[in-house]
């Protein structure tokens, strides 16, 4: 008899003890851990495969030169998902240290190849970090020449850079460079032969109607018709043929030049959390800020601007696109900004639904860089001075300039949209006869003009609806 009670007093005892430590373990789970949840996104309207896999890592960030210890991870397969995807992570309490600091980093992989990645900090845990976080990626491909995720739809196979030599009036002939990514962009340059400084770059967003390729800058559309896979041919700017007898094709490169020259973006910054990206309004592509060449400028013009956190400023600058290390590991394509120009805190891409609401420049006041004088490229001076220009002043309607060998000064009067150049004179230097030449041009095109108009940073000389001159604007600092 006493064996068996002594056997169900261990019994019991025993459930006790697990009753117990059951309790203890749950108790644990509840106390000593602290959870971050929160979502995954992107913005490009694609769908992701079954096998794509979301990986979310909770990193101490303390050390800036060490590398970033995992407190926890996520990790999980799409399966007939779409973003945004959920996840959470649990950190035990004891790892978290009041005077460090924790950040989230994420990917989405397909068949081992990186897709998307987080480019800004999303702080957790301390500094006043929220522990429910939604995360924004962004899309990077593996190689500059491979095709973006989010590629649009072409009759050309992509990417491809398409290069032509087409006539000049004054020069052996213009080498064009037409390359167009996957996802959009395009760059177009323009190399006058035999012209110093005769290199002009530019970019912006491509798209294909009827067969067409309309190129955009921001401030005006160039045409191509897509004659087969492997050739492009310039259009006038209705959309018609061009009738010349040399060959104006561009034909298909053997190699896809690399999208990395200096040229002018205008578009929408966003600092936010000690991170930033531009959103080129031309293409409406977006990449994370690089904080090196002028970028301290754009931030304080940010922050000068008093914006709600995470508001656009309107900004255009010189830059050019890079493949740097980003501030949580991978190399991805970043902006880098060379030179910063102006920002304007009322203006912002989504507002640039027409040419009329393109004008940013004013016409007063406006140091203005002659481009084209009927349809005649202007070739980059040696130093500023030599540049031909004119400005235009509020003070008493007048005018000033250099016309390519002498300074010019004059009056004008404009109501709405007519101009007219009066009472111009100039100093009488002697010059190279070319030089003479395109004076004479200049100051013709000057004394024939009856309208302008203002199309982003460009002015545009007319003669009734005729363009005989184009300027653009140039920011002085």
């Amino acid at each position: 008899m006493n064996w068996l009670f002594h056997k169900i007093f261990l019994c019991l005892a025993l459930l006790i003890m697990l009753f117990n430590f059951g309790c203890a373990t749950k108790g644990t789970s509840l106390e000593e851990f602290v959870t971050v949840t929160g979502t995954a996104a992107y913005r490009q309207r694609i769908a992701m495969p079954p096998d794509a896999v979301l990986s979310v890592q909770l990193e101490d960030v303390t050390l800036a030169d060490a590398p970033s210890p995992v407190l926890a991870e996520f990790s999980e397969r799409f399966g007939d998902r779409q973003v945004p995807i959920p996840f959470t992570l649990q950190v035990p309490n004891t790892a978290v240290q009041a005077g460090h600091r924790y950040n989230l980093r994420a990917t989405i992989n397909i068949g081992g190849a990186l897709r998307f990645t987080s480019t800004r900090r999303y702080p957790v845990l301390t500094g006043g970090g929220l522990n429910q976080v939604e995360m924004l990626l962004d899309a990077v491909a593996a190689n500059p020449s491979e095709r973006s995720p989010d590629a649009l739809p072409s009759p050309i196979r992509l990417p491809a850079t398409f290069s032509g030599t087409l006539p000049c009036a004054d020069c052996p002939g213009v080498l064009q460079t037409l390359t167009l990514r996957g996802d959009g962009l395009y760059r177009l340059r323009r190399v006058y032969q035999d012209k110093p400084n005769g290199l002009f770059s530019e970019a912006g967003g491509w798209k294909i109607a009827d067969n067409v390729l309309h190129l955009n800058n921001g401030t005006e559309t160039s045409l191509f018709a897509i004659i087969a896979d492997d050739i492009l041919r310039p259009l006038d700017s209705a959309g018609q043929p061009i009738k010349a007898p040399a060959n104006l094709d561009l034909r298909r490169a053997s190699d896809v030049d690399p999208l990395n020259d200096s040229v002018k973006w205008r578009g929408e910054f966003i600092y936010m959390a000690d991170a930033a990206t531009f959103t080129d309004c031309a293409s409406g592509l977006r990449w994370p800020v690089a904080m090196t060449g002028d970028y301290l400028t754009a931030e304080r013009n940010y922050s000068k601007a008093s914006l709600v956190p995470g508001s656009p400023l309107w900004i255009a600058f010189t830059g050019r696109l890079e493949r740097l290390p980003g501030m949580e590991g991978p190399v991805i394509e970043q902006m880098v900004i060379e030179k910063f120009g102006t920002s304007h805190f009322k203006k912002a891409c989504g507002s640039l639904a027409s040419k009329a609401e393109l004008a940013v420049a004013e016409l007063k006041n406006t140091f203005w860089k002659l481009l084209t004088v009927n349809d005649h490229h202007i070739p980059v001076a040696a130093s500023p001075t030599r540049q031909i220009h004119m400005t235009l002043t509020s003070e008493g309607s007048r005018m000033a300039g250099f016309s390519g060998c002498n300074r010019f000064t004059g009056a004008f009067k404009h109501t709405g949209n007519k101009l007219h150049f009066s009472q111009m004179a100039g100093t009488m230097m002697a010059c190279l006869a070319r030089e003479m030449e395109l004076e004479s041009e200049v100051l013709k095109a000057l004394g024939a003009t009856t309208h302008y108009r203002i199309e982003g940073e460009h002015l545009l000389l007319l003669t009734r609806d005729k363009v005989v001159a184009r300027f653009e604007s140039v920011y002085l600092r």
